[in-house]
């Protein structure tokens, strides 16, 4: 009974809060803006019918609506409004409570009661928390009617996003709960949050970008020593028939020398690159990964047949042709970066939910755990 009334004592301090009702009505325009987006035969509709946009590929019943439409949810309103925007909001809602909590005074009313300083201090977390679980939760529903009614798919995963932001912004909230408690500033709070949400996002926008070039020189040492092969090969025919003077072995010999120097010359980027990514990955490794973290949702809500919203961006819907290069070359550029990008969306998606959210979950009760032994022992 007496964490219930801590809950619901938190939970009227917070709803409060105007930027609570702020964010909240957001949130039901951003839902509005999305509904209107729709599908006919020839093309997208926008605006409720306002504007047609013709296309061969997004039209009423096609596989790519489906992908658009979904990674627009996903991989757009998740990523920038939910875990972005709104999550300012929420921590500036939410900053101070801990804070003026320990500064006005109201903690010592408080805990002249029979109240252990434990219950109390999840208390105010928890309820922290619920501000941004009623906010995705609606958001949800909305989202949820408006992909039924619009693509006929009543899709459950979708409320999938409501623990992902909540344990994406619990990430952020340990921080700010453990400095507004050192510091009894919510201000100080709030910008060494935000120090410590764009180091999160300098290590791993880092990472990624080191690992596509690693990727990248991985892909060309393969394909270089294809070419090698390739080339030994037909040399080898050539002797067999012909005499050494035969133009065709000077050609192939040149060419045989130009893969042997790019091979030779992408090993070498290969290492140097390395020992710049393996240091940054294993930082990353024992922080909170809050990009991935909220990957997780597009992970599990894109088309298995790649049928998505990645697809379309990067260009690749005609690539389901199955148009191959029938012999290596090493000016197919974007045959080259497609194998990039599927290399890295494989080794993306094999990264379990303990690496993603488990390892970033003991690095948050770490800090949990440190803010609550000071808040437990300070003399207040």
């Amino acid at each position: 009974m007496q964490f219930r009334a801590l809950l619901t004592d938190a939970y009227r301090q917070l709803s409060a809060a105007k930027l609570f009702w702020v964010s909240l009505g957001i949130s039901v325009l951003v839902v509005i803006a999305f509904g209107s987006i729709g599908f006919t035969e020839t093309g997208v509709s926008i605006g409720f019918g306002i504007t047609e946009i013709e296309s061969e590929f997004l039209n009423a019943g096609s596989r790519w609506s489906r992908g658009f439409y979904i990674g627009i949810f996903s991989g757009f309103l998740v990523s920038i409004w939910l875990a972005w925007i709104a999550t300012v909001l929420a921590l500036i809602s939410t900053c101070s409570i801990f804070p003026e909590f320990v500064h006005s005074g109201s903690i010592e009313l408080t805990i002249s009661k029979p109240i252990g300083r434990l219950k109390l201090f999840f208390a105010k977390y928890l309820v922290s928390l619920l501000f941004v679980i009623l906010q995705v939760a609606i958001f949800c529903v909305g989202i949820f009617l408006c992909v039924g009614l619009r693509i006929g798919e009543w899709n459950p995963m979708i409320f999938a996003a409501i623990p992902i932001v909540a344990t994406f912004f619990s990430y952020l909230f340990a921080v700010c709960v453990l400095v507004g408690i050192l510091t009894r500033s919510g201000i100080t709070a709030l910008l060494i949050t935000g120090v410590f949400w764009m180091s999160l996002w300098s290590i791993q926008t880092s990472e990624a970008v080191l690992n596509r070039f690693v990727t990248q020189q991985q892909v060309d040492i393969e394909r270089f020593q294809e070419g090698i092969e390739q080339t030994n090969t037909k040399i080898a025919k050539i002797n067999k028939t012909s005499t050494k003077d035969d133009e065709r072995l000077v050609s192939l010999e040149e060419r045989y020398k130009m893969f042997v120097a790019d091979k030779l010359e992408a090993e070498e980027s290969l290492e140097a690159l390395t020992q710049w990514h393996d240091p940054i990955a294993w930082v990353l490794a024992v922080s909170p990964k809050s990009a991935q973290t909220i990957g997780l949702l597009d992970r599990w809500l894109s088309d298995p047949d790649g049928f998505d919203i990645a697809a379309i961006m990067n260009g690749d819907m005609r690539s389901f042709e199955n148009v191959e290069v029938a012999e290596f070359d090493r000016t197919t550029r974007n045959a080259r970066e497609r194998e990039t990008r599927k290399r890295m969306q494989d080794e993306y998606e094999s990264k379990s939910l303990w690496y993603v959210v488990g390892t970033s979950l003991l690095f948050e009760g770490f800090i949990l755990a440190l803010a609550a032994w000071y808040f437990r022992r300070k003399d207040f």
